[in-house]
């Protein structure tokens, strides 16, 4: 049978009328949709429900310190050290950044009144949650004047989503303190001759740069970027496990040495992965992980 074309007018018609049905009905089936996606929900809140989330930060609350905060905290560390008593202007302008807005007398408090002082280095010594709310960044600084360091604490907020504050005036404080009196937590050493072997054989090779006989004691998902300077393996002194005996990570003590004879005393932390025989997931670090 022979196809029969309509004309354009008329197809163009009958799809105007098509269209204008759809359009007519539209309405119907939008509103049937959304009874749908409601009793979906309700079925499924009833039956699974979820989880609670966890509360909201609010915009005012830091988290833990990140990257930027320590960075803001170093550099006005390094601007509000930094004077020159015959050159008041350099060091406003150097420290106008981080108290605009902040409250703060002009020079953040600090007046020279003679001399001059430079910063050498600025380093994060110290981070933790302040009860008056943001994190209290502890920068020590070397100074041109003095030999010891100074230490700067430096209360730094930074909103979720929102941009770095200064909280109040720095504080010339204490270096951190140091534990004297610590010892290591008691370990189970690794008996088990063949995971010793194992080890062993990771440590000499990774030490010494030795990709493709290192590769062979490495799980097939194992990610591990090789020292740049290479080392020769003396000894492991000690490999006791991490938690538990078969717990999946050991501690590795050793000495190794270098071409020049220099020796050192390292320890590795080794990701166990145990298949046919032990192999190494990790060694110390992944090195994609953050």
């Amino acid at each position: 049978m022979a196809e029969i074309a309509f004309p354009e007018r008329v197809q163009s018609g009958w799809q105007s009328v098509r269209r204008a049905r759809h359009s007519a009905r539209a309405p119907r089936y939008l509103a049937s949709a959304i009874l749908l996606v409601f009793f979906a929900l309700g079925i499924r809140a009833a039956f699974f429900p979820g989880a609670s989330a966890p509360p909201a930060t609010t915009p005012g609350e830091a988290a833990a310190a990140d990257a930027p905060s320590q960075d803001f905290a170093l550099q006005f560390a390094r601007a509000y050290l930094s004077y020159d008593a015959a050159r008041p202007g350099l060091r406003a302008r150097a420290l106008a950044p981080y108290i605009r807005g902040a409250g703060l007398a002009p020079g953040a408090g600090l007046t020279p009144t003679r001399g001059r002082q430079h910063v050498r280095w600025v380093e994060v010594a110290s981070d933790q949650r302040a009860l008056a709310g943001g994190r209290v960044i502890t920068v020590a600084a070397s100074v041109s004047d003095q030999r010891l360091p100074l230490y700067l604490a430096v209360s730094v907020e930074h909103p979720r989503g929102g941009p770095l504050q200064l909280l109040g005036y720095p504080s010339l404080v204490g270096a951190p303190s140091i534990a004297t009196t610590a010892a290591p937590p008691p370990r189970e050493p690794v008996s088990d001759p063949a995971l010793r072997e194992v080890a062993d054989r990771v440590l000499r090779n990774y030490l010494a740069g030795a990709a493709p006989d290192l590769k062979a004691d490495l799980a097939t998902d194992a990610e591990v970027t090789l020292p740049t300077r290479r080392l020769r393996l003396l000894e492991v002194q000690q490999l006791a496990w991490l938690g538990a005996p078969g717990s999946g990570a050991v501690l590795a003590t050793l000495t190794a040495a270098d071409s020049g004879g220099t020796t050192y005393t390292l320890t590795y932390e080794l990701g166990i992965e145990r298949r046919e025989r032990p192999y190494v997931d990790f060694i110390e670090i992944v090195p994609a992980g953050s």
